[in-house]
């Protein structure tokens, strides 16, 4: 999706080359994602041959010097990588849980459309936050070191936090069963039946003391 309208935020287009503009990221993502994409051929048929071969080429050529062929976006998952090993900085949180147990909280984010709004950084965040929480509930699950490596307050990711959390204890009404009978089993350790406390106390979301 963001392949689709990155053309068009960085160079004005004719309504005539849309359809291409929609053909030619698609192509370049099947090309980025997968051993064996379509060949060029296979979307000139789909459109009818409006376009031919040499047009689509040309094309994706122009929209990947704009991207300067930078096609990869970060994800939450990428931020959480970094964020999870600042999270064991104080050695309460077992290694293998904390990581778990923030892939889960990340992973049940990505099916919920009102996470959509936040960044990948501050859902990242928000998931180490949560399970922290989760594991060591009596203590304050954000830190200084975890809020210079992330670049948030507690406070600035409250509402990222606060969903992830109802999302953990099913208050949206959707269960999404898959992700937690994956998080169930025993190579997960078992994460997705660790719950959280109900309330998240408000002092948590304090700004840290220098």
């Amino acid at each position: 999706v963001s392949l689709r309208f990155a053309p068009i935020s960085v160079q004005s287009v004719q309504l005539n080359q849309d359809m291409s503009l929609t053909l030619d990221p698609l192509r370049g993502s099947r090309k980025y994602e997968e051993i064996s994409p379509p060949n060029v051929e296979d979307f000139c048929y789909i459109t009818d041959n409006t376009y031919m071969k040499q047009e689509l080429v040309k094309m994706e050529r122009d929209i990947l010097n704009n991207l300067k062929f930078e096609m990869g976006n970060p994800t939450a998952k990428t931020f959480l990588r970094m964020f999870i090993k600042s999270g064991q900085e104080d050695k309460k949180y077992p290694s293998l849980l904390l990581e778990f147990m923030g892939s889960y909280l990340t992973e049940l984010s990505l099916l919920d459309y009102g996470c959509v709004r936040f960044l990948p950084s501050a859902v990242a965040a928000s998931a180490v936050f949560v399970a922290r929480l989760t594991l060591n509930p009596d203590s304050n699950p954000w830190s200084k070191k975890l809020q210079s490596v992330t670049g948030y307050r507690a406070s600035e990711l409250k509402d990222c936090i606060t969903a992830i959390h109802d999302l953990q204890l099913s208050r949206k009404g959707q269960s999404w069963n898959a992700i937690r009978d994956k998080y169930k089993q025993h190579r997960f350790k078992g994460v997705s039946s660790l719950l959280p406390p109900v309330g998240i106390p408000a002092s948590y979301f304090e700004d840290l003391k220098e």
